[in-house]
């Protein structure tokens, strides 16, 4: 029996559907890596910060990486962001893993 992280079951959202304020899981390839930056926490202290655009079918959006998550993409891999929390920054949604969401490689056959 196959494990859901290496399932080929189709994503539950495409980039054309999703809307703030809303959790959706989506996969997507990545087609653009920025740079890694350090950014102040409200709290003190830093945190590195990347930003990845990732591409579908039917469009494209942003992905905010935080911490560890900066290292676990790579340029053009497919990923599954699990439960990603979308938001709007500037007029563009942008979708992050937040709190209760997972980033997972996808397997390629």
């Amino acid at each position: 029996m196959e494990s859901p992280r290496t399932s080929r079951q189709p994503p539950a959202s495409f980039i054309s559907d999703l809307r703030p304020s809303r959790v959706a899981t989506l996969e997507a390839v990545v087609a653009r890596l920025d740079p890694v930056r350090e950014v102040e926490t409200k709290v003190g202290g830093t945190r590195r910060v990347r930003e990845a655009l990732l591409k579908d079918p039917t469009g494209e959006i942003t992905l905010v990486l935080w911490g560890d998550e900066v290292d676990r993409v790579r340029l053009g891999e497919r990923v599954r962001v699990v439960d990603g929390w979308v938001a709007e920054r500037r007029g563009r949604p942008q979708i992050s893993v937040g709190r209760a969401g997972r980033l997972e490689p996808v397997a390629t056959d």
